[in-house]
């Protein structure tokens, strides 16, 4: 099927790339580039057939793996930066794809059919206890750094499941169970260590270049590949937390998330509400989250007392809580897309419709893809005040509103075929769309608020997600990369 799918994918990229008259095309300048990558790096580079190529191109989402020509995996920045050379040279131009964790949901923004550059060398994890930084490579994800630094007493504002790599989250915002107290993961960045385009390897520090360090703050990988980003460190010790599961009273827990939303004032305490629909069955799943080993009293009460299925909310270390609130759906192999609704309070109307909407639209498509087991669900994730400890960034541009992501997520299994994709992303659209407009009505949302890089879909307008930092970040990305090195790879692109 991969195999099927990459020949699919290649004929609408050849049928779609605007080439100059004599230049090679994407799959001749990518067979290029291999060959030339294999005689410089030898030793990195791979191709299809080997158990390291497979490891190369594997991602979290299937939707994601594609059959690249060659991968390579650079141990130093100096690698990175003879990739780019070749990639790039004016007479290859060969398509490439960048991938740390591996945990993107768009086709093509972390993979490719041509050069396959995977980060997974760049492992390294240092605490500094004198400037109290954290430096982490961009191959890792957020599992593996919380469990290195869990014995340190110490953390970093990163993501909140299991999968996800920290090099993406970092790149597009960072949304993080400590961001009502520091910010997203943006906000406390300190430094980034990036090879530009060119091939010309730096330190970029606000002081050092604030155009490039504004950009790398939510502008994705626009301006280069960054090897290594450094954070401010956060102290860790235990908390509390864990999943609920409830198929019961459920309007019973809208009004305790709306109540949570409108009136919590502790940056230590958030939550994420997920409504379900799960093979035709509605489900509710809240994740609680406080900083702290014991909650005050009465903060979690409306949650706790409501009648479950189940309930692991508990004090332990923050790495055990991040591996107990994972987000497998349990159904193997599944087609899957996500987007994005901006929201400010959560009330109980719009959470209704959120119900309402997952179960209308997985009914129908179960019912459409009968045999076929679908998952259709949709976050609230409060904040009390995502934005107040903004340093500014690409994003989120300033806001004028505390807008914070809804995500709904389509999710069918793979045994439904290919053919199942457009109708996955329709679904999600119809999803979002339907959401907002009940959230717009309740004056919690508006058609031009600001939506989050890391969960929109991939046609999503860069206005909407950038709004007027958009113009900025075209000037930034033309004068790091005037022959649009970066173009030649997959994502959100500013030229």
């Amino acid at each position: 099927m991969l195999h099927t799918l990459s020949i699919v994918f290649a004929v609408l990229w050849l049928s779609t790339t605007v080439r100059v008259s004599g230049s090679p095309s994407p799959l001749t300048a990518a067979q290029t580039a291999c060959k030339l990558l294999n005689a410089t790096l030898p030793g990195l580079v791979s191709f299809p057939g080997s158990q390291q190529f497979s490891a190369d191109i594997s991602h979290w989402r299937i939707e994601s793996a594609q059959n690249s020509t060659c991968s390579v995996e650079p141990a130093t920045p100096k690698d990175v930066s003879s990739i780019l050379k070749i990639v790039g040279r004016s007479d290859i131009r060969a398509p490439f794809a960048v991938k740390g964790g591996g945990h993107a949901y768009n086709t093509g923004f972390s993979s490719t059919l041509g050069v396959q550059i995977s980060m997974a060398k760049f492992n390294e994890i240092h605490f500094d206890a004198s400037s109290n930084t954290v430096t982490l490579g961009t191959g890792l994800i957020w599992d593996e750094v919380y469990n290195k630094l869990n014995p340190m007493g110490v953390t970093v504002a990163g993501g909140r499941v299991m999968g996800v790599g920290n090099a993406g989250l970092s790149l597009g915002g960072g949304y993080s169970w400590k961001t009502d107290q520091v910010g997203l993961t943006i906000d406390n960045i300190v430094s980034h260590d990036i090879v530009l385009p060119s091939g010309e390897m730096t330190h970029v520090t606000n002081q050092s270049n604030p155009d490039l360090f504004f950009a790398l703050r939510g502008g994705l990988n626009n301006f280069g590949i960054v090897t290594a980003i450094t954070y401010i460190a956060q102290p860790q010790t235990q908390i509390f937390g864990g999943s609920i599961v409830y198929t019961q009273n459920i309007s019973d827990l809208n009004k305790a998330v709306e109540k949570f939303d409108l009136t919590n004032t502790d940056p230590k305490a958030q939550l994420i509400a997920t409504y379900s629909s799960f093979a035709t069955q509605l489900i509710a799943d809240v994740n609680l989250f406080y900083d702290g080993p014991t909650p005050p009293p009465g903060l979690f009460d409306a949650f706790l007392t409501i009648p479950s299925v189940s309930n692991d909310a508990k004090t332990s270390t923050f790495d055990n809580f991040i591996a107990r609130t994972s987000t497998d759906l349990g159904i193997g192999p599944v087609r899957q897309a996500l987007h994005v609704v901006p929201i400010v309070k959560y009330t109980v109307p719009i959470l209704e419709e959120m119900m309402a909407q997952v179960t209308s639209i997985g009914n129908t498509l179960s019912a459409q893809f009968n045999g076929s087991i679908v998952a259709v669900l949709i976050s609230a994730e409060p904040f009390t005040n995502p934005f107040a400890h903004s340093r500014g960034g690409a994003y989120p541009h300033p806001p004028s509103r505390q807008v914070t992501p809804a995500a709904p997520i389509v999710a069918i299994q793979a045994s439904a075929g290919a053919a199942a994709e457009p109708v996955i992303l329709q679904a999600v659209k119809d999803l979002s769309r339907n959401v907002q407009a009940r959230a717009i009505k309740e004056g919690q949302s508006k058609s031009d608020d600001l939506l989050y890089p890391n969960y929109a879909l991939s046609d999503t307008p860069l206005e909407l997600m950038y709004g007027s930092n958009v113009a900025r970040l075209r000037s930034i990305a033309k004068k790091v990369d005037p022959q649009n090195v970066m173009g030649l790879t997959g994502g959100f692109k500013f030229q």
